[in-house]
């Protein structure tokens, strides 16, 4: 059996494309022990940059006795310290007399490592030692719980171990420290207020890598720092966000978000797009980027395999073909599997136009705003499934694609009342919200620029908001609202699902519809008290530990809180991001990708979602749209 490696419980600091993980004692290495261990460890650790675990073990002893755990704190600009005590080693009394605090700094290609042994003693000859192995395990394996063994270093002398392997290298430098074995080594002593002190570096590298690290941002963040829980989940998601910054080799100077860490070390064209329109009100300068990265690899051509056609934005970028054989996944490098990428990068364009900033990349984007529009009246055109014509849709025909193009792009994510999954081609109704604010919203740039098409835009508009209201409105004992999608024989599927938050503040419904989806959302059925269930409770497929049949996801429950502001629903968009906060105390004031669909009258605090990713750029992102809910200036 194949289980994801859980992350709940790990340490983690990222500086893109760099990364280093530690378990929950902030130790790295000797968990899933080298070699394929058929997914059974649970857990992983190591330094990663890219798509690759490069450093798997760094294993620390001081006289030969490794340090008990004691606490492990993160810090802002990527610091983890990690302290430690050497309960091998006596002192005059019970009281632990040596202590060893290692202190992890990630920057982009390189983490340095400084360590200081402290002792109560008033002379310690000590000997710290550090023992290394790199694997080179690509993340894909990684997900699935499968390590390589160690590889020998390529070079080595006493200053520095290298390791290289397909244009990836990691060089460990300790001078005059590195010894056989793969160790480095340092001998002194210790005393009363005079600790020993050692340091050790590794700098990475991907010549193949699609991505590079972008310049940090110059954008002033916020205005006043609101106080209490609010302001230290502010402060933790806006570093968080600067540990993410990326650029692509085509576009370097267009900085986006990292979907997010680990699996997600690049650029996702709905992951991306959404964190920058989160952030928009406090860095416009991100979403011109994010515009740029993207336009840079809008599809050309038609390709099935790649899910490319005209004008259509990517899903996802990677260095190299992605194999997840568990999934029957097999994806290109550069890949289009996304029903909603071409839509929202429509709305954030059209957005970043309306502050009236970054006005030359607003200019520079109409060309490709032009092809965009192009696609998204071809695929509303679309006549190859009849059910969902006028309808924005998508059906993976190669067969090794995603089969859900949506953000719920799990196997089992479309599933009606009785837990039937949907045939597709399926049409989602947030993607009809998307499409129907990505037209307008683009008429009116087209006019304020004196660019043509707004017109056939705005027919479009009007004719996909009368065909949504006529075919997606369903009803249960609860009343009326919008169906999660219509499947491949134009069944609306009949359960509620967290999808309909984000049909909020498109204009794809009146006031009337806006306010059964609002009162809808904060029922028990979707409201855990902490966030937005994926699935209604009363759904057949319910689970709270299911990926998008029960969780929560904090981008999601964010999107719907920004759509509350939107209708003029702000005492019900405060409740939903109260809620949120409050679930982001139990994961030190930070907002995981996703966590458990347990109920707040069940426990007293949000429960982890063992594999959720964190930092995840749409989570962290979020912190904004809670801030501005909450009455904070952003």
């Amino acid at each position: 059996m194949t289980v994801q490696p859980a992350l709940h419980r790990q340490h983690c600091s990222v500086a893109a494309p760099t990364q280093v993980w530690l378990d929950a004692d902030g130790r790295l290495g000797g968990g899933d022990g080298g070699g394929d261990d058929g997914g059974q460890t649970g857990w992983f650790t190591g330094l990663l940059h890219g798509d690759t675990r490069m450093l798997c073990r760094a294993e620390v002893t001081v006289n030969g006795f490794a340090p008990e755990p004691a606490t492990v704190e993160a810090s802002p600009g990527g610091v983890l310290r990690v302290r430690g005590l050497v309960r091998g080693i006596e002192g005059p009394t019970e009281d632990p007399a040596v202590e060893l605090l290692q202190t992890w700094t990630v920057t982009p290609g390189a983490v340095r490592v400084a360590l200081r042994l402290s002792t109560s003693l008033e002379a310690l000859d000590a000997e710290i030692e550090v023992r290394l192995a790199a694997d080179f395990t690509d993340m894909a394996a990684i997900r699935l719980g499968r390590f390589r063994d160690p590889l020998p270093p390529s070079a080595a002398d006493d200053s520095s171990l290298r390791w290289a392997e397909d244009g990836k290298t990691l060089t460990v430098a300790a001078p005059g420290r590195v010894g056989p074995g793969e160790r480095l080594t340092w001998r002194g002593t210790a005393g009363r207020g005079a600790p020993l002190t050692a340091e050790w570096q590794a700098v990475l590298s991907d010549d193949g890598d699609a991505v590079v690290a972008a310049p940090p941002s110059t954008t002033a963040r916020v205005q006043r720092r609101p106080e209490g829980a609010l302001g230290l989940l502010l402060d933790n998601a806006l570093d968080e966000l600067d540990g993410l910054r990326l650029a692509t080799r085509t576009a370097p100077d267009a900085p986006f978000l990292a979907a997010g860490a680990p699996w997600y070390f690049t650029l996702f064209g709905r992951d991306s797009l959404w964190a920058a329109r989160l952030l928009l009100p406090v860095d416009t300068g991100l979403a011109a980027g994010t515009l740029r990265a993207l336009a840079a690899y809008q599809g050309t051509g038609t390709d099935p395999a790649a899910a490319e056609e005209p004008g259509k934005i990517l899903h996802e970028l990677r260095a190299k073909e992605l194999v997840l054989e568990s999934q029957s996944l097999r994806l290109p490098p550069v890949y289009f599997g996304a029903v909603d990428s071409t839509p929202l990068w429509l709305c954030l364009l059209a957005e970043l136009g309306r502050t009236g900033a970054e006005d030359a990349a607003v200019r520079s984007l109409l060309p490709n705003a032009a092809r965009a529009a192009q696609w998204l009246l071809a695929a509303g055109a679309a006549t190859d499934n009849t059910a969902n014509r006028g309808f924005l849709s998508y059906l993976d025909t190669s067969g090794h694609g995603l089969s859900n193009q949506g953000w719920k792009d799990s196997r089992d994510a479309m599933q009606f009342r009785d837990g039937r999954q949907a045939d597709g081609p399926i049409a989602l109704a947030e993607v009809q919200g998307y499409a129907y604010q990505a037209a307008v919203a683009t008429a009116d740039l087209f006019d304020a620029y004196g660019e043509p098409g707004a017109a056939e835009l705005r027919d479009f508009a009007a004719a996909l908001r009368q065909r949504f209201r006529e075919r997606f409105w369903v009803e249960d004992d609860g009343g009326r609202f919008p169906a999660m999608a219509l499947d491949g024989h134009g069944e609306a599927l009949d359960i509620p699902g967290s999808n309909m938050g984000h049909l909020l503040g498109t204009g794809l419904l009146d006031p009337d519809e806006a306010r059964l989806v609002a009162d809808r959302l904060l029922s028990p059925e979707l409201f855990s008290g902490y966030g937005l269930h994926t699935l209604s409770r009363r759904a057949a497929g319910f689970w709270p530990f299911s990926y998008h049949c029960g969780s929560v996801w904090s981008h999601d429950t964010a999107i719907a809180v920004r759509g509350l502001l939107g209708e003029g629903f702000t005492a019900e968009a405060q409740v939903l991001a109260g809620g949120l906060l409050a679930a982001a105390g139990a994961f030190g004031n930070r907002l995981p990708e996703l966590f458990a669909g347990v109920s707040a009258a069940e426990s007293g605090q949000a429960v982890p979602y063992p594999a959720s990713c964190h930092p995840q750029a749409w989570s962290s992102a979020s912190a904004v749209v809670l801030a501005q809910a909450l009455g904070a200036a952003v």
